[in-house]
C-alpha cells in the first residue's frame, strides 16, 4: 500500500549524522586542547624541580582580563615581560611569559620589581616561582622567547 508523503527519515538521518559530525569534531578539539595543556603543566612543574634558579625584572605587566579560580582563591591571567638575570657569567635575556598570579600576590609582579624564576638554558623557557604563603600553583607557566618585552608595555 503507498502511502503518500514526504518520508521522514529524508530528514531525520542527514541532521543526525551533522550532529554526530559536530560532536565528534568538538570532543576531538576539546581532547587535544587538553594534551596541550597537560604537555605545558607538565613542563612547568620540570622547570620548576629541575630548572635553574634566577632572578627576574619585571619590564611590562599587561593583565589579561582574564580570571580563574579554584580552591578558594581567584588568579589574574597576566602577560609578563621579564628581563632574565642567570647566576654567573650568562648574559640577561627577554622573555614573555603569560602566567596565572593570584590577586593578593598582583603587586608583587609591578613592573621594577625582580621574582623568583627558574628557567632552562637551552630553549630559554621558564617558570615563575611562587613566594612561601602565596596560594598553591595554579595553570600552566612557560615562556617563549620574546625580541623586545618593551613592546608588550605599548599594548
Amino acid at each position: 500500500m503507498a502511502t503518500s508523503g514526504f518520508p521522514v527519515w529524508w530528514i531525520l538521518v542527514p541532521v543526525l549524522a551533522w550532529i554526530v559530525f559536530s560532536l565528534g569534531v568538538t570532543l576531538l578539539r576539546e581532547y587535544r586542547r587538553h594534551q596541550v595543556q597537560s604537555s605545558r603543566a607538565q613542563r612547568a612543574a620540570e622547570l620548576l624541580d629541575r630548572g635553574e634558579p634566577a632572578m627576574a625584572e619585571v619590564i611590562a605587566f599587561a593583565d589579561t582580563g582574564q580570571r580563574r579560580s579554584a580552591s578558594g582563591t581567584v588568579w589574574a591571567v597576566a602577560r609578563l615581560g621579564l628581563r632574565v638575570r642567570p647566576a654567573g657569567a650568562a648574559e640577561p635575556f627577554d622573555v614573555e611569559q603569560t602566567t596565572s598570579i593570584a590577586l593578593a600576590d598582583l603587586p608583587d609582579h609591578a613592573p621594577g620589581k625582580m621574582i623568583a624564576v627558574r628557567f632552562d638554558p637551552a630553549s630559554r623557557e621558564l617558570a615563575v616561582e611562587r613566594r612561601a604563603g602565596s596560594p598553591a600553583y595554579f595553570g600552566a607557566d612557560v615562556s617563549r622567547p620574546c625580541a623586545a618585552a618593551k613592546e608588550m608595555a605599548d599594548a
